[in-house]
């Protein structure tokens, strides 16, 4: 595989992941809406409902991101079997900087977005079930 198909694999990968992060976002945000706006008053067997499509959403955008990963750290392997590239780009995010504490890039940037996304599922779990309701007139000052 040439330098030139292992660049241009690796944008589009890197594209993708900026989408599946995007989308991610996207639903947490309209979640967030939808609990802002409805879901509040709802009963909760319709609380239940929502959050476990919010969960199965979520998921699935995890199995694409572990997928992505795969592919990712096939792009530095083939990029590891270029003796001297013309880019002069030594790799991908592999390197174990010792300030990473024997981490490499790719592990730090999975683990800072496990640990983001599983607060910000916590969090919901905790506005939709275990948050006292919610009085809109809260926010008539803003």
């Amino acid at each position: 595989m040439s330098e030139a198909e292992i660049l241009s694999i690796r944008n589009e990968l890197t594209g993708l992941v900026l989408t599946v992060v995007s989308v991610s976002f996207g639903m947490i945000s309209a979640y967030i809406v939808g609990l802002w706006l409805f879901l509040k008053d709802c009963p909760l067997l319709l609380r239940c409902t929502a959050f476990a499509l919010l969960s199965c959403g979520l998921a699935f955008m995890g199995g694409v991101t572990a997928g992505l990963n795969a592919l990712l750290l096939g792009t530095e392997r083939a990029w590891g079997g270029i003796s001297k590239p013309a880019t002069g780009i030594a790799s991908f995010g592999a390197e174990r900087p010792d300030y990473l504490l024997g981490l490499s890039l790719y592990d730090l940037s999975a683990a800072i977005g496990g640990l983001a996304f599983l607060t910000i599922y916590l969090a919901l779990f905790f506005l939709t079930f275990a948050a006292k309701r919610w009085k809109s007139s809260h926010c008539d000052a803003i």
